[in-house]
């Protein structure tokens, strides 16, 4: 009888520890067990330049973390693959048209095969690598020798869709490619206006921005084409992208692994309404914004505006960005955001202002707090910051305030 007691007080105990280890989360993996690994993404923050070879290094170190990290698709900025110093800078180095691309049945278009080379090679190495490391100051800034770059550049243009390709099929990962200079738009109206300190009086060629989405087998699923563009002048900004850029015309919606996607581009978002009819006629579930801020405009708004559309549409909004110094013309503000349907902040890259929730200040002395420091970027570049995507929450959130119905049975009209 006593060895009977003593089978079951041990059975108890063992059930007991075997109960405490099922229900136990180490604190830092809390957050990243609670949704099954396709809802995970990896949004991105990235300093970009004019090299297309480092900018796409430095996205594939980007595409490896996202990997090791199980996230199944990572979100690209505006102009993850060149920021020039000038108009004609852009010109010359756009891609050429991008075409969806389908492999449905017997269907087939676009240029689907695998690339090689030693750019696509070096590449795939790269997001191997990554895969297996922490994202880090250190893994961050690990430098590729010159005699490397030589060696990749080989004297051809070098093709940011034949290195995303690349990057996708390596890593397992969708992409969100939040802006690269596509070919084919249409000139604008003959002008005398100057650009890049050169008078211009013949109609000049422009190119679109294209947001390109790119799932994991290397196929273009989606494109859109950037319909709002930046033609700002205001204390310490004066751009005017439609010089160089064409408007696009259409609301592009797209199914991914973590949802359905609602594309857009940076200036987009201060227009709920292209938000709304994604969300109303797309069935859009992730509004994308990938941007290149500027700071001041980043300091007065890029929080307030992009809370806003998640509110107002009870959406997840996944914003990529770029941060830090660009050039000797150009500084982007940061702080690439994820955000959920009742408009909390869940993940903050950091940034001008501070580092947010997850960004790693690079040092003391270059925190970003003065605008007019010249660290070319106050947090750690490239990096990733990854947020679960909630399905069951955000139907909750819809269905305790129906603002989408709402929206539809409201019987306005104009009173004047």
């Amino acid at each position: 009888q006593n060895l009977l007691i003593i089978e079951v007080m041990l059975f108890g105990a063992i059930f007991a520890l075997l109960l405490l280890a099922s229900t136990y989360r180490h604190p830092s993996s809390v957050h990243a067990m609670t949704m099954p690994i396709g809802a995970r993404a990896a949004v991105a923050q990235l300093r970009s330049s004019s090299d297309k070879i480092l900018n796409l290094v430095d996205v594939a170190k980007c595409a490896g973390w996202a990997s090791g990290q199980q996230a199944s698709i990572l979100f690209l900025p505006e102009c993850f693959g060149f920021i020039g110093g000038g108009g004609q800078q852009t010109l010359d180095n756009a891609e050429p048209p991008i075409k969806i691309e389908t492999t449905t049945g017997s269907e087939s278009s676009g240029d689907v095969s695998v690339a090689s080379g030693p750019l696509c090679d070096f590449l795939a190495s790269t997001v191997s690598t990554y895969a297996n490391v922490e994202c880090n100051h250190e893994t961050a800034s690990l430098p590729v020798s010159e005699t490397t770059l030589n060696a990749l550049r080989g004297g051809e243009q070098v093709s940011l869709l034949v290195g995303l390709k690349t990057i996708a099929r390596e890593s397992g990962c969708w992409l969100s490619a939040g802006g690269m200079h596509e070919s084919g738009a249409p000139p604008a109206p003959a002008s005398s206006e100057t650009i890049d300190g050169e008078a211009e009086t013949c109609s000049q060629p422009r190119v679109y921005n294209s947001h390109v989405i790119i799932d994991n087998k290397g196929i273009v699923r989606a494109v859109y084409r950037k319909s709002h563009l930046f033609d700002v002048s205001i204390p310490k900004v004066n751009l005017r992208e439609s010089a160089t850029t064409a408007p696009g015309e259409e609301v592009v919606v797209c199914d991914s692994p973590i949802g359905r996607l609602g594309l857009s581009t940076c200036y987009d978002v201060r227009f709920p309404e292209h938000y709304v009819d994604m969300v109303q006629r797309g069935g859009a579930e992730i509004l994308l914004v990938p941007s290149a801020f500027t700071i001041p405009t980043g300091r007065a708004h890029w929080h307030t505006l992009l809370k806003s559309r998640g509110i107002e549409n009870q959406c997840y909004v996944l914003a990529a960005a770029q941060v830090g110094k660009h050039n000797e013309k150009r500084k982007s503000y940061g702080h690439a955001l994820a955000i959920d349907p009742w408009g909390e902040v869940i993940a903050d890259a950091g940034g001008y202002d501070g580092v947010g929730t997850s960004g790693v200040a690079i040092d003391n002395d270059s925190s970003g707090v003065n605008e007019e420091e010249e660290a070319m970027s106050p947090v750690q570049v490239p990096s990733i910051t990854l947020c679960d995507i909630d399905h069951e929450k955000m139907r909750s959130v819809r269905e305790r305030m129906p603002i989408q119905q709402h929206r539809r049975d409201a019987p306005i009209k104009f009173g004047c």
